[in-house]
């Protein structure tokens, strides 16, 4: 009688397993290309039609969205530099002296 699971030995498991690489510009790209192969030789039906305008308009959104927060940004900037200029001017015309009591009391 063999008492073979005594003797047994851990094995290194080996698998197949090739790694995939996804680009989503390179699919994307792809997409784009045979949308308008399509749209070339007027195989485009009135379902893709509506998907492609659909995705444009998707896609300006998204911009749009981006566009409003650059906005806003520089609104800000605009409106810090605004008081600045504003805080220079009034010490200019007030004269240099009352920045060091405004400086005391804000130490």
């Amino acid at each position: 009688m063999k008492f073979r699971f005594l003797n047994k030995t851990i094995e290194n498991r080996r698998f197949d397993y090739q790694p995939m690489h996804y680009d989503e510009r390179k699919e994307w790209l792809n997409q784009k290309r045979e949308v308008y192969r399509k749209i070339e030789n007027n195989e485009l039906s009135p379902d893709d039609r509506r998907d492609v305008l659909r995705d444009n308009l998707r896609k300006e959104y998204g911009r749009a969205e981006f566009r409003k927060g650059q906005q806003r940004t520089s609104n800000i900037r605009i409106l810090i530099l605004i008081a600045l200029i504003v805080g220079l001017g009034y010490f200019i015309f007030n004269g240099i002296d009352e920045v060091d009591v405004i400086v005391k009391k804000l130490w």
